[in-house]
């Protein structure tokens, strides 16, 4: 929930809220400390009209659009773009990886707007607000890169912020309300990354401007903002949006020994619970027993790949073992988790693909977690991006780039996997997020309200989620049996309506696993079965 805005606006912020968006809400809360009024709403595709009355009702100088991800360059496009022919005049500004890493072609793919404000940017959108009607001064704005005429300016990066306390608290809403009434929040440690995983613009992104590729809040701070969520709003789940909370560093295992003791300190252990994201070579029993103890309920583990040559291609430095036996870690500390996996990517072949089925065969036929996937995709300043573009296999548009895979059989399976699971995998009311979203339940259930009926609620779901996955494997395993079965592309091709008739077949499974869903939710959580309707009702309505 967005509090009412005041009467009058310095800056309007617009970007995705689906967690809450704790950049833009850092930006404001340095403006605001500034003594600026500015203001954060919610983005959702398609629905322009609330964004322009506010415009219109608060005239802000300054509009400004986070374009968090790369394929969502021209829904921004187009807002920014229908606020102009309703003849909104404010200086329009994009921040982001995609605008930062490459603010020409940004700028170019987005005629409407003025300019781009460049990795971290707190201070850079403060100088601009400062300086947005002195457009001969822009010049001076490290971090900034703007239109002048038909040109455009890039000017020096601006240092990294060296020392992440001196930034105020980001700007907070109501607590966003979980399932069994528990309310949760969105908090950062640290920012940035060691790692250099050749599909992921982190690196490049923080790595873009002066300063340490990764730097850490105290943790005394941390557990100050926590203790006052808690205190102030009831706050009793966070979820850490670091991009490596328990990265391997001495330094780092230091800093959650103190976060640790810290917790105990205030007074918050057994109070709140808490997910963090981190890579499977950060999965150590004894540490991962250390924060479980001290709230630790969930975990978001980067997985990528089952196949060595995946892992290699990913540059993810970790070997398949490592990936199942961090997996194993999880299972038996009992704590729950998802994984990122990507099935396909630039060097795919019949057989890694193989690999990849088979290891999410052996990881996930317990029902532990929903068997996901996705392709990789070459996003703007990634090495991979680099290199498909040196190979010439670069294709696709600014928001959706792409490749083709050396065996173009295998583009028609990609293509296959794409149809028959794209509403299973990326849906709002998929399969996937509703099994993820049940799971989740579960583990709060769990934390919050222990019961001998929770352990019977885990054994459905997990027979359901079990039954989710197989039903998703076998259908990829018969696909690749059948490109495999062919010579050429043609034969493929030719093949396309046997293939068709496997899609079906998915989606018959599918809609009778969603009811042995519903029908463990109706018995079990039927606040959140109902969520589920509430939401579909809302999407056929819309």
């Amino acid at each position: 929930m967005i509090p009412p805005l005041s009467d009058s606006l310095d800056a309007l912020f617009v970007g995705y809220e689906n967690q809450e968006n704790l950049g833009l809400r850092s930006i404001v809360a340095t403006l605001r400390a500034s003594g600026y009024q500015a203001q954060l709403l919610p983005f959702v595709p398609g629905e322009h009209q609330h964004i322009l009355q506010a415009i219109r009702a608060h005239a802000p100088k300054l509009v400004g659009f986070s374009i968090i991800f790369q394929y969502t360059v021209d829904e921004f496009a187009q807002l920014a773009t229908s606020l102009r022919d309703a003849g909104v005049t404010a200086h329009f500004t994009i921040g982001g990886h995609y605008p930062s890493l490459r603010p020409q072609e940004a700028l170019r793919a987005m005629p409407a707007v003025d300019s781009v404000v460049r990795f971290e940017g707190e201070l850079t959108a403060l100088e601009l607000l400062e300086k947005v009607h002195q457009p001969a001064s822009w010049d001076s704005i490290l971090g900034l890169a703007f239109r002048r005429g038909e040109d455009i300016v890039v000017n020096p990066p601006r240092p990294l912020i060296a020392a992440l306390d001196t930034l105020p608290p980001p700007v907070r809403d109501k607590p966003r309300l979980l399932p069994r009434g528990i309310r949760a929040a969105s908090i950062i440690a640290s920012r940035g990354c060691l790692f250099n995983c050749a599909f992921c613009s982190i690196r490049q992104f923080y790595g873009g401007a002066p300063g340490p590729l990764r730097r850490t809040r105290s943790p005394q701070a941390v557990v100050a903002e926590m203790q006052a969520l808690f205190s102030n709003d009831g706050v009793r789940f966070f979820i850490f949006q670091d991009d490596d909370f328990a990265a391997r560093s001495p330094q780092q295992r230091r800093w959650v020994q103190d976060f640790l003791k810290a917790l105990d300190e205030q007074h918050l252990t057994g109070e709140v619970r808490w997910k963090i994201a981190c890579r499977v070579d950060d999965v150590e029993a004894g540490l991962l027993s250390q924060c479980r103890e001290h709230g630790l309920i969930a975990v978001y583990l980067g997985v990528e790949s089952g196949s060595r040559q995946g892992l290699r291609t990913l540059n993810k430095r970790v070997s398949v073992d490592q990936n199942r036996r961090a997996i194993e870690t999880l299972k038996q500390l009992g704590l729950a988790f998802d994984m990122g996996f990507m099935l396909f990517d630039p060097d795919s072949t019949l057989d890694t693909i193989r690999e990849n089925i088979n290891f999410l065969m052996a990881m996930t036929a317990d029902g532990c977690c929903p068997a996901n996937f996705c392709k990789m995709l070459p996003y703007a300043g990634t090495p991979v991006e680099q290199r498909l573009r040196q190979e010439g296999r670069l294709k696709g548009s600014v928001g959706q780039p792409d490749y083709d895979f050396k065996d173009p059989r295998l583009d028609w399976f990609a293509l296959f996997a794409s149809q028959a699971f794209r509403h299973r995998n990326f849906d709002r009311l998929g399969l996937v997020e509703r099994l993820r979203l049940s799971l989740f339940d579960k583990t709060l259930a769990r934390a919050f309200e222990p019961a001998p009926w929770v352990d019977e609620y885990e054994r459905a779901l997990q027979r359901v989620t079990a039954s989710a996955n197989l039903a998703l494997l076998d259908v990829l395993e018969a696909g690749l049996d059948f490109v495999r079965s062919k010579q050429n592309e043609e034969q493929v091709i030719l093949g396309w309506p046997w293939l068709g008739e496997m899609a079906q077949q998915s989606w018959c499974r599918e809609r009778s696993i969603q009811q042995d869903l519903d029908a463990v939710l109706r018995r079990y959580s039927p606040e959140l079965l109902m969520a589920f309707m509430d939401e579909l009702n809302r999407t056929v309505t819309a």
